[in-house]
């Protein structure tokens, strides 16, 4: 059993009123399983983003009491590092886990002989260039590289939602300079697929009628044909194919229904959120686009449960490549099957499995048609929901994904680069770094007689 003090963000059962993010259910994916390891854990959260109703209060859910003390943090106040540090200091960790790339950037301003894990949930410089891009500038991009690198200098290990991302983030630490001759074999990147929490959830038989106290509110009938948007409108949601395959499918088959609970993450002048609001206002079908806004998370399993299908639609670029989408494990754990783009190792996954339908980016007649045959054929429908259910209790169960940092955590250890920090080795770092920046000037001198 080992003491884990875990940076991250606040999960979402702590406040059911609030809206909640990847980044709340990716720390609920790594502290369930810590927890029930029998490990004592210390979370200290960072949940800034307001809720729709207000922040609820902030306490400990019965099944966690006793073995998890609860510390939120606000991160963007004056005095967190001096908080965050007495609190490591009061419970003497053997391990420091930091899950969310802001999290890991705090973990580096401990004072601390721990080993920590790093777990950056989709490659952070990708997500970066989209926002630069709907900016229409590079403004804070050296900011950000310059915090990745001391995120990838400070860690031990880490993580990765995937193989693809694994791959960048080795590539990443060889330009910090961690592939050094001490690491030589080290393998410093693992792989943690985005997790399902595990639910009682009984599927719906067949010759059941269906009720849906949640959707009849906004005007679904028992037999119209729902199709659910769960989260956030980003820079890389692709509404241009959303709304043509919805307005194929809709003039089509007159019982389909979109339902969106969510809304833009970001703020500008024009969000991808605007831009699908207003082709829907031009819409004839527009009595049937039923946009509800951000909701609590208490409310999203009822969403769940009383919608037939469950999409996300994504644009091609590097961040869907290197990225992932956990909203596709909350719907699958909750009975709900899904239609996705290709492009992130999860959606590849998915259809090889069999555990849900993809088409290719920008493919919108192919997201029509998998939505007018699921309304068509209320089986094979109900076969899609078992076969992603159960994918989602399996390998993709929170304790399945997280296994190599429940196995690290047994006996965290220092990467071999960063437990060499005698003296001699001190200083011999610095000489290379000092030769390294003479060699610069020297090359840059070289130059200025052309």
């Amino acid at each position: 059993m080992s003491r884990v003090l875990l940076i991250g963000n606040t999960p979402p059962q702590f406040d059911a009123t609030a809206r909640a993010e990847a980044a709340h259910y990716r720390t609920w994916q790594f502290l369930q399983p810590l927890l029930d390891d029998g490990h004592v854990v210390s979370l200290c959260a960072e949940d800034t983003k307001p809720s729709p109703n207000g922040h609820g209060p902030r306490q400990i859910p019965d099944p966690w009491r006793g073995r998890l003390s609860y510390h939120p943090i606000a991160f963007n106040r004056a005095g967190w590092i001096s908080q965050l540090q007495r609190i490591h200091d009061t419970f003497a960790p053997d391990a420091v886990v930091a899950v969310n790339f802001a999290p890991c950037l705090y973990a580096t301003r401990l004072r601390t002989t721990r080993p920590i894990w790093m777990d950056i949930y989709g490659d952070y410089l990708t997500i970066m260039q989209l926002a630069a891009f709907r900016r229409r500038s590079n403004r804070g991009l050296p900011t950000t590289i310059a915090f990745m690198r001391q995120a990838l200098q400070r860690g031990d290990v880490f993580s990765a939602c995937g193989a693809p991302q694994a791959h960048m983030t080795v590539g990443e630490l060889a330009m910090a300079g961690r592939l050094n001759w001490q690491t030589t074999g080290y393998e410093f990147v693992r792989i943690v697929l985005p997790g399902a929490p595990f639910t009682d959830v009984a599927l719906p038989s067949p010759s059941s009628p269906r009720e849906r106290p949640m959707l009849a509110a906004a005007g679904v009938r028992a037999d119209d044909f729902a199709v659910l948007w769960c989260g956030g409108y980003n820079t890389w949601t692709d509404v241009d194919t959303l709304f043509a395959a919805l307005e194929s499918a809709m003039a089509r088959d007159r019982r389909v229904h979109f339902v969106s609970i969510g809304a833009s993450t970001y703020s500008g002048p024009e969000t991808q959120y605007q831009r699908f609001t207003a082709m829907i206002e031009g819409s004839s079908h527009r009595a049937r686009y039923h946009l509800l806004g951000w909701r609590p998370w208490s409310e999203i399993a009822g969403y769940y449960r009383d919608s037939d299908v469950g999409l996300n639609v994504d644009a091609m670029h590097y961040e869907t490549v290197y990225g992932t989408r956990t909203r596709l494990l909350e719907m699958m754990s909750a009975g709900l099957p899904v239609l996705t783009t290709e492009g992130c190792e999860l959606s590849y996954l998915l259809r090889d499995r069999g555990a849900g339908l993809s088409f290719a980016a920008g493919d919108g007649r192919a997201l029509a048609a998998h939505i007018l045959a699921l309304s068509r054929d209320p089986e094979r429908r109900d076969q899609l929901a078992r076969l992603a259910l159960e994918y989602a209790r399996a390998d993709l169960s929170f304790a399945q994904t997280t296994r190599p940092v429940r196995d690290w955590v047994r006996s965290p250890s220092l990467a071999p680069d960063r437990a060499a920090t005698s003296a001699p080795h001190r200083i011999t770092q610095a000489t290379h770094h000092a030769r390294a920046a003479a060699r610069q000037m020297i090359w840059q001198l070289t130059g200025l007689d052309k």
